[in-house]
């Protein structure tokens, strides 16, 4: 449909527009990549404020549906699965763990977390059958990688050390 044809490109994007005409030796190469895929189409960029640009700004927007068909982490679920969970006991018994444990009542259920209060926010601990569901979920948002993944969790929740290594992202 588009072979043959010359047609321009508008993005909200204003580096893009100067990518074609920049020194190919600043460029990474998957930016290079990227730009070369592009270019297969056209060269022809151009300028259009977000405001202005009613596709690009309703195909930007997440539509509430995606949202909700993904499975959300059910905090009440959580709270069932720490007291059933037998590392989660175990932690709680030992007095030697550098972990200050609490539990921090769940505002959006009628249920409370345990949580790790050694850091400066409240991290909830995380059972096993719970991790493979939190670490989709964060790893989802943006797809960072191991490390970053890894970071994300741990700002969030408190996992065993022996708990992300287990697991291979898709």
């Amino acid at each position: 449909m588009l072979e043959g044809r010359k047609f321009q490109i508008f993005a909200d994007q204003k580096p893009i527009i100067y990518a074609f005409k920049q020194n190919p030796d600043k460029c990474s190469p998957r930016q290079l990549r990227h730009l070369d895929f592009i270019s297969q189409y056209s060269t022809d960029i151009r300028n259009v404020r977000v405001s202005k640009n009613v596709v690009a700004d309703s195909l930007s927007r997440i539509e509430l549906n995606s949202i909700t068909k993904s499975a959300l982490l059910n905090f009440s679920e959580l709270a069932k699965a720490q007291q059933n969970d037998p590392e989660t006991v175990k932690v709680q018994q030992d007095k030697s763990s550098s972990l200050q444990l609490a539990l921090k009542p769940c505002l959006s259920t009628n249920s409370d977390l345990i949580c790790d209060i050694s850091t400066a926010s409240s991290r909830p601990l995380v059972p096993e059958s719970f991790r493979r569901l939190i670490l989709e979920q964060l790893h989802n948002i943006s797809h960072p990688g191991i490390a970053a993944t890894a970071k994300l969790i741990s700002s969030r929740y408190r996992v065993s050390n022996k708990g992300l290594p287990d697991f291979k992202i898709k």
